[in-house]
């Protein structure tokens, strides 16, 4: 067990020896770690170096600061055990010393005998509160790690749940505010090759030791949540007070040295922006997974930042794309804009007759991958980076798939027609947007609902529109959402007799606890008392 760490405090050096060596006789788990002749000259040198201890053994009557007030003052800042040593037997020395917590009122001379059965009551005592806080830090622990569990759930369920309803989002409440940042992390090989060895050695929990190892280094500055996305696939949430990014810089490339120094793999790691809204999680998600198709490009063994996107899309032309396919390209590009869907399908179908032509599937996949960004890049130009992120990475696998050269052509061209049709749509577009966001939105009170869905149907990319939204209305968009599903609650609490459930159900709540709830929270009554209260009847 740990050293009793103990401070004697006396004005005479003679008595201040003997209780040192008092104190030294008592046994091993005794520890004398200073000797001070004044208070003043011991409460400065406890303070200033934050000196951590268990017991005051002080005199009462000193030059500068008496005894009584060094206790008193060390009080607002130190928690421990004091003895009161005095050569005056005086009733109200021996009370206010028990008010300020001391064990126990010595006389001087100090009898050896009474001393060290003192200094056992003391030793029990320590021994006691140090096991009741052990118990607590291991309670509180315990607790902590069930927090930590709770959420890492909620966060696998989310990442894996493309749309999640607006109406459920409650579960923003069980993380802290802060900046988020999120990080996403894949093996670059290929992962049959990956099945293989894993079959011998369980590389996926070496990797998770290597993350939770480098990221607990990084804890006491910000929090982190870690959880798998896959075979060798990682998700990594990061939430800080301040936005350093050199920290999180520096966290992602030690990430990388030590994959590659300790497994046989290279990971790239895709790193978004930063944002302080715990409820665009799945919209970031999804930006960072487009972000790591990349690969297929500019290669492994990379960090690819969301910022370096504009710069990755311009120069990603692979080496295995000709001129002619890339002229090809380019025109089909051309006439995404201001020309119809017959110039676009005939762009498509000239790129396809020259790769009929082609032999290799590798230049037909490197051409195809290279059609499929820089399409992808045209519709940020128009709508920023977010809106259907999930789109290219869809289109990307379709020469996976594709089990032969006319089924690659006819996915492909109906991909860039729909892509055609949007930039159309977009183009149209000039009326107000939150606007239409809050027309669309009462039209669907009682369907699925997520920021995904509404910003789709307004062409604007989900985190533009989430901040865009709040910024023009001073609400955020679920604020507003859960204000129109509770105010139609309301009325047909007030006008009709259906019941709690079913309006609860119309209004997209399928849990009827968590709507009374919320309905309480928003105007103080459950649904049953506010319809006894105001039902209207004729």
């Amino acid at each position: 067990m740990n050293s009793i760490k103990t401070i004697i405090v006396d004005d005479e050096s003679r008595i201040r020896r003997r209780l040192e060596r008092l104190v030294q006789a008592c046994g091993e788990e005794w520890e004398i770690i200073n000797l001070f002749s004044d208070g003043k000259e011991a409460f400065d040198e406890i303070t200033s170096q934050s000196i951590s201890f268990d017991l005051l053994i002080t005199d009462v009557q000193m030059p500068e600061m008496d005894g009584l007030t060094l206790i008193s003052e060390l009080k607002k800042t130190h928690s421990f055990t004091s003895i009161i040593i005095s050569g005056y037997d005086d009733f109200t020395y021996l009370q206010t010393a028990m008010r300020e917590g001391a064990v126990n009122y010595i006389l001087k001379p100090v009898d050896k005998h009474k001393f060290t059965e003192q200094l056992e009551e003391v030793k029990v005592k320590i021994f006691a509160k140090r096991m009741e806080q052990q118990k607590w830090s291991e309670i509180h622990g315990k607790a902590q790690q069930l927090i930590y569990t709770k959420q890492i759930q909620l966060l696998s369920e989310i990442t894996w749940n493309d749309a999640m309803d607006l109406s459920v989002i409650d579960w923003t409440k069980q993380f802290p505010d802060g900046i988020y940042q999120l990080l996403y992390v894949s093996v670059d090989q290929n992962i049959s090759a990956v099945e293989n060895l894993a079959s011998t050695q369980n590389w996926d929990l070496k990797m998770e030791e290597i993350f939770k190892q480098i990221s607990q280094e990084a804890a006491r500055e910000m929090n982190y949540w870690m959880w798998r996305s896959g075979k060798l696939q990682y998700w990594i949430l990061i939430c800080f007070s301040d936005t350093n990014h050199v920290k999180v810089n520096q966290l992602v490339e030690q990430y990388k040295a030590d994959i590659q120094k300790l497994t046989p793999f290279t990971i790239s790691i895709g790193v978004a922006n930063h944002f302080q809204e715990i409820k665009l999680l799945p919209i970031v998600k999804d930006q960072l997974l487009t972000l790591l198709q990349y690969r297929m490009i500019h290669g492994g063994n990379k960090v690819y930042h969301q910022n370096m996107l504009v710069d990755l899309t311009v120069n990603s032309q692979p080496k295995n794309v000709s001129s002619i396919i890339y002229k090809q390209v380019h025109q089909i590009l051309s006439s995404l804009d201001g020309k119809g869907e017959v110039e676009t399908l005939s762009a498509v179908h000239q790129l396809f007759k020259e790769l009929e032509s082609i032999s290799s599937p590798t230049i037909i996949e490197d051409a195809v991958h290279y059609l499929c960004l820089q399409i992808f890049n045209k519709w940020m130009e128009i709508d920023g980076f977010g809106e259907n992120a999930e789109m290219l990475s869809n289109v990307l696998k379709v020469t996976k798939k594709a089990g032969n050269f006319t089924q690659l052509k006819d996915s492909i061209k109906h991909w860039v027609v729909d892509i055609k049709r949007k930039v159309d749509s977009r183009r149209k577009i000039d009326s107000d947007p939150v606007l239409r966001a809050k027309k669309w939105i009462n039209e669907n009170l009682g369907n699925h609902i997520t920021i995904k869905e509404i910003a789709e149907h307004i062409y604007m990319s989900p985190t533009y529109f989430s901040n865009y939204f709040k910024a023009q209305t001073g609400e955020t968009i679920l604020d507003y959402i859960t204000k129109c599903r509770l105010e139609k609650a309301k009325e047909l609490l007030e006008t009709t007799d259906t019941k709690v459930y079913d309006i609860s159900s119309k209004l997209g709540y399928q849990d009827t606890k968590y709507f009374s709830r919320l309905f309480k929270q928003w105007y103080g009554q459950s649904p049953s008392q506010y319809r006894e209260y105001h039902f209207k009847r004729d």
